[in-house]
This record gives structure tokens, C-alpha cells and sequence, in this order.
């Protein structure tokens, strides 16, 4: 069976599932990524972490105020449909 993350070539470095996913894509981006099911049918809202965020090193405690705007304002990031 084939690894989704190895044919996108995306390393997941940390998760939460349904909740949030960090993961580093083939370019050294780091993007985080949260579930937001609605507007149906549901949605992957991803963000590129800035250059200072990617040097913090305090991991995701770091990003919780990210986190909550994404899942209060989903139109302003990259949504990628479920479907």
C-alpha cells in the first residue's frame, strides 16, 4: 500500500488528528493544516508558516492563535475541499 505522504512528498512532523496536521512539503515550506466541516462538505484549511514562525522553537503551542483564526476565518486561508 502506497503512503498518500510519499507520493506528495509531505513529512508529517507533528498531529493531532482532526484537529491540526504540521508537516513540511518536498520545498522545506512548513504548512499547517486544520479540518473545518463546514461549509459542507467540508474542508483542509492550510496555511505557510513565515520564516519566524518556522524558527520558533516552541513548536505548536506556538501556532494556537493561528489555529484559532483559521477555524474563525477559513476564507481567508487555502481551503482544499474534502470531496
Amino acid at each position: 500500500m502506497t503512503n498518500i505522504n510519499s507520493i506528495m512528498k509531505k513529512e508529517i512532523l507533528e498531529q493531532k488528528p482532526w484537529v491540526y496536521t504540521l508537516f513540511k512539503n518536498r520545498n522545506n515550506n512548513y504548512q499547517l493544516s486544520i479540518p473545518v466541516p463546514s461549509p459542507a462538505p467540508g474542508f483542509d484549511v492550510t496555511y505557510e508558516l513565515t520564516e519566524i514562525e518556522k524558527l520558533n522553537t516552541i513548536g505548536i503551542e506556538s501556532l494556537k492563535d493561528r489555529i484559532k483564526d483559521m477555524i474563525q476565518n477559513p476564507k481567508e486561508y487555502k481551503m482544499n475541499p474534502w470531496r
